[in-house]
């Protein structure tokens, strides 16, 4: 076996958790409409939300800052 599928595999460990999902689960399988939605495992649903959740803050954050430069030059 060589390094680098060893470090892939610590790496993927560490990036992996177990999350309870039990409250939410039907939001997030019903939230869309489309057929590409609900031919997608749950995990990707998850990780599809948190990634759009994660852009929209960033973005709202780059707006503030954009802001706040315009208010005090």
């Amino acid at each position: 076996m060589n390094g680098t599928y060893d470090d892939e595999s610590l790496v993927s460990q560490r990036d992996r958790i177990s999350v309870d999902i039990s409250d939410i689960r039907e939001r997030v399988e019903n939230c869309r409409d489309d057929v590409a939605w609900t031919e997608l495992p749950l995990a990707a649903k998850l990780r599809v939300l948190i990634r759009e959740r994660l852009e929209q803050i960033e973005s709202e954050k780059q707006l503030e800052k954009g802001e706040t430069k315009q208010q005090h030059p």
